[in-house]
């Protein structure tokens, strides 16, 4: 008799000790298993980040080869630094930005801007973080390759994935309205004075 309880107390205590050794190694399997996860993610969002990355880079240089096939083919307008029919010559006089822009109204409409100004849908105009107030820059749209002139009027964009945000107006010159957020390339500009006649 006292055999027989000695081995079914040894069985239960072999039981119960199996059970605490078999649970600390399924909770260790199931934290491997969250782990391997989490880096299945991170590793997905990269590649998605590294195809976005590749495919602005890719809009840049296909942008960049044009505007060398249209210097080429108009080689004097390339030398004066470009016209725009309502400012007039200009020429790029700092770094060129490359990044996302959206554009602004609605409710904007009619408030005063950081230069005083108010947004209207007339004038094409635009928020930059660092760019002068009052100062002129030439976006361009690189999904679609056109450009607009810009006045410098207000601060912003609020949104960091953002380089700039353009007015109304702006947006309908690049065709970006309905898009909302476009890829651009953004050149702070100056007037080129014209020569005494």
């Amino acid at each position: 008799m006292r055999l027989r309880h000695t081995i079914g107390f040894s069985l239960a205590l072999l039981v119960i000790s199996s059970e605490a050794v078999t649970k600390p190694a399924l909770a260790e399997d199931q934290s491997h298993r969250a782990k391997k996860h989490h880096l299945a993610e991170a590793k997905a969002k990269a590649v998605r980040l590294s195809e976005q990355h590749r495919r602005l880079h890719t809009k840049v240089a296909m942008h960049a080869a044009e505007r060398r096939r249209l210097a080429r083919r108009r080689p004097a307008a390339a030398k004066r630094g470009g016209e725009d029919h309502l400012i007039g010559r200009v020429r790029q006089i700092g770094a060129t930005e490359i990044g996302e822009a959206s554009w602004y109204g609605g409710r904007h409409v009619g408030r005063r801007t950081a230069s005083g100004v108010r947004l209207d849908t007339i004038h094409d105009t635009a928020a930059h973080r660092s760019l002068p107030l009052d100062s002129l820059a030439r976006v361009t749209n690189l999904d679609n390759g056109r450009s607009v002139i810009v006045r410098v009027t207000d601060r912003g964009p609020s949104s960091h994935r953002l380089v700039i945000d353009l007015s109304p107006s702006a947006a309908a010159e690049l065709r970006m309205v309905r898009a909302g957020i476009v890829p651009v390339e953004v050149e702070p500009v100056a007037l080129v004075a014209s020569a005494p006649q």
